[in-house]
């Protein structure tokens, strides 16, 4: 499902639960559309998401880390000037639609408490985070703003008067008298109902039709949550949900809150979006070069295929000169007898050259054309490893972490594509190659996050008589077993981890081969990742993430 206004309610009060009575402690906007506010509330701090992401939008208690960015934002400055260390009072919703409101209570410089309202508005691409001053109504300051041309329906500016979305005029679930719907169907419930979106409508339609009635539903929402992700039954699509629709989906896994059902539903979405930010001059480039690369694989396969016609060219040369005395002079074409198999063949000439001319024309051609094919089968060679190379680091940003991405661009800098920018001399830090694991019965497994750390890895790291895994003809990290004899569950599970760090993630069957160090080696001149290797054996396995999570040394 989306996060309608049924999930909002169920949110509001987890966070109620959670939050109310704590105290901001720490404000920080770590991306462009997200907020993380430090919440200290029954002896511990909680990170508290609000996002106005215009996919993601959404308000939720998250452990996932976050970096605080060096320089902070104008926004995080407003709010830190106005509420930090100030005390939350509770978390409202507005009526039932996507619209979250936390009271906060702040002391200025000079002691005097001040009421401050931080409004979160999902509303898509519209969605928005404000700061509004509770006594005069103003915006003190929000996370996207609008001019007045951009927007005429209110204003969007710090200074504005702070305006409702525009209403539905819709009827609020949790504040109506309870309804024989059973004559409604999913559509007439959306329109009807506020905040009830496509998933829960069609949930609730198949609920009334058993002979429950709507306060029946609504009783769930309030003392039966149960966080979990389903497949709905009729489009088998993945969706999140603060109950269980036991009519229109089938259960996946379940959580222990709303905020974990969040943090796992979007951990691959949100980190690639955040990497997307990071690195959209980065791929952009790429992008182009692999554009051309492709092209020029194109142009150069077809001058490959030009080999039969240099063939072609080197025969006319011969019939021409065998047969040059039959060759009248002006003559636009022949037709000669091929002594090689006895047929037909007609010859296009030049009237204005000579026979012998005609003849040295096409052994021109022919040499012209045998001459290029080692430069065109070089440069094919170059051309198809760089495009491999570049795929490899494109894909390697769709499953690394976010902390990862500095070495990737690291790499592209040592090979090349991209400039480095110039930075305040600070010493470096030395930075730990690989991630680690240790598989079920022991054994340390190490994987590479780029290209650089694969070679490190591969090439000088491990020893010769460890195992290596790598997905099969796909894009992936290098996997290291670090060991000369694996038991056969070792194996699986490096064979895991190779398909869960791969553009093969979502895939199942995974096809990793894997082998003894010694048999790898690079190529000189080799572009960075690239091995080559002899006597693999292959597993199919398939890219299981709890599997790995759990293996993951923390």
């Amino acid at each position: 499902m989306s996060f309608d206004g049924m999930f909002t309610h169920a949110m509001v009060n987890e966070l109620n639960q959670n939050l109310s009575g704590g105290r901001i402690s720490k404000i920080q906007q770590p991306f462009a559309n997200e907020l993380i506010l430090t919440v200290r509330s029954n002896r511990k701090n909680q990170q508290l998401l609000l996002s106005a992401h215009p996919s993601y939008a959404r308000v939720q208690i998250t452990n996932q880390p976050f970096a605080n960015p060096a320089k902070p934002s104008t926004f995080v400055m407003s709010l830190r000037k106005y509420i930090t260390s100030a005390i939350v009072q509770n978390f409202r919703q507005l009526n039932n639609d996507r619209v979250v409101m936390i009271d906060l209570s702040a002391k200025n410089e000079l002691g005097d408490i001040h009421d401050y309202t931080l409004i979160t508005e999902i509303m898509a691409r519209h969605s928005n985070i404000f700061l509004v001053n509770k006594e005069n109504g103003k915006i003190v300051d929000l996370i996207k703003r609008v001019s007045p041309e951009n927007n005429s329906f209110r204003g969007l500016l710090p200074g504005d008067d702070y305006k409702l979305p525009p209403a539905q005029n819709k009827i609020n679930p949790f504040a109506t008298e309870d309804e024989n719907i059973t004559s409604l169907s999913a559509k007439d419930i959306r329109e009807k109902y506020e905040g009830i979106g496509l998933d829960t409508s069609a949930e609730l339609e198949k609920f009334v039709e058993q002979g429950q009635t709507l306060d029946d539903f609504i009783q769930l929402y309030q003392n039966d949550l149960y966080p979990n992700t389903a497949n709905s039954n009729s489009k088998h699509k993945l969706g999140f949900f603060p109950i269980l629709f036991t009519n229109t989906t089938t259960k996946i896994n379940t959580y222990s809150s709303l905020g974990e059902l969040l943090d796992n539903y979007y951990l691959d979405k949100a980190r690639i979006d955040r990497i997307e930010q990071q690195t959209k001059s980065i791929t952009h480039r790429l992008d182009i070069i692999l554009k051309k690369d492709k092209s020029k694989i194109k142009k150069l396969n077809k001058q490959l295929d030009q080999t039969d016609v240099m063939n072609k060219y080197n025969l006319y040369g011969e019939l021409l000169t065998t047969y040059m005395s039959k060759i009248e002079h002006g003559s636009s074409s022949i037709t000669l007898t091929n002594y090689y198999n006895n047929e037909e063949v007609t010859i296009k000439l030049n009237p204005e050259y000579s026979p012998s001319l005609n003849a040295q024309s096409y052994y021109k051609k022919y040499r012209k054309l045998q001459n290029s094919i080692p430069h065109v089968k070089e440069q094919l060679e170059i051309t198809t490893n760089e495009v491999n190379y570049l795929e490899s680091v494109l894909a390697s940003l769709e499953y690394v972490d976010i902390d990862d991405v500095d070495g990737i661009v690291e790499e592209l800098i040592d090979s090349g594509y991209i400039k480095k920018k110039r930075k305040n001399a600070r010493k470096k830090r030395k930075k730990k190659i690989g991630e680690d694991f240790k598989s079920t019965n022991g054994i340390d497994i190490t994987v590479g996050k780029n290209n650089l750390e694969n070679d490190q890895l591969t090439m000088k790291i491990s020893q010769k008589n460890h195992y290596w895994f790598h997905v099969k003809d796909i894009p992936g990290s290098h996997v290291i077993l670090k060991t000369s004899d694996p038991d056969e569950q070792s194996i699986i599970e490096a064979a895991t981890i190779a398909a869960y760090y791969s553009k093969a993630r979502d895939s199942s069957k995974v096809p990793v081969d894997y082998v003894q160090i010694r048999n790898i080696r690079k190529p000189n001149g080799a572009k960075p990742g690239f091995v080559i290797f002899e006597g693999q054996k292959t597993i199919l396995v398939d890219p299981d993430r709890q599997l790995v999570t759990n293996l993951k040394v923390k």
